[in-house]
Formats: structure tokens, sequence, C-alpha cells
């Protein structure tokens, strides 16, 4: 499996219209509920695949950043910009597993404020 996947999406709608489509049920999986908040829990639910995770970041309606994976699976990163061009929305999904970060589960990483534990490092 490579450890990065990007698609990018010339969608002819506004940025508001694919963002509630990506945040709802039907384009990322069958079933979707995201806690809409950075640390929010995320849940995915497909009819050959259920997917859990947190939710790292977002700027409604230009960014969503996630972790998410299956049981048994690794955890991977995803993140969605919405750029508007025009009155359409370019979308561009890029799909990471950065093996050099999940591998520093309890690693402390300097931070502002001092060190601290990135939540990335969680979703090993």
């Amino acid at each position: 499996m490579s450890d990065r996947i990007e698609r990018e999406l010339l969608v002819p709608a506004s940025r508001e219209e694919v963002w509630d489509a990506v945040v709802h049920h039907g384009w990322l999986a069958d079933e979707v509920d995201l806690d809409l908040r950075p640390g929010g829990d995320a849940l995915f639910r497909s009819s050959d695949a259920v997917k859990s995770g947190w939710v790292e970041d977002v700027r409604e309606p230009a960014r969503l950043a996630f972790w998410w994976a299956a049981d048994g699976e690794p955890a991977t990163r995803v993140e969605l910009t919405l750029d508007a061009v025009g009155a359409h929305t370019l979308l561009r999904v890029v799909e990471t597993r950065p093996l050099e970060v999940l591998d520093l589960v309890g690693v402390p990483l300097p931070g502002i404020g001092g060190a601290t534990l990135g939540p990335a490092l969680v979703a090993a």
C-alpha cells in the first residue's frame, strides 16, 4: 500500500453544498457521524466496513482533517480541502499514513508551551 493517495475533483456546486455532502451520509460512507470540532469523534459505516477515529481540524466550509481506521488496520489521516473556483468547488482529498509519526506512540512532541503528546499519536 502506498503511504499517500491524492485525488482532486471539480464539483459544479458551491463550497457550502460540497461541504454538506462531504460531512453527511453518503459520500465518505453510507452513514457518517462526525463531531465537527478538534478532538471530536468520527464514525463511518458502510455495508462492507466500519471505520472510527477522531477529528483533527475543522475550518468549515474549507477544510476537514480526520483520522480513521477499521478494526485491526493501521490508522490513516484524511484531509479534505474545498476551494471555490468560480461557481464550482475544487475538492482535494489526501489520505496518508505517516509511518514515522505513528511509530512514535507515547513520545512527547514539542509544542507551544512545552512538550505535548499530539492527538495523532493516539490513532495508532
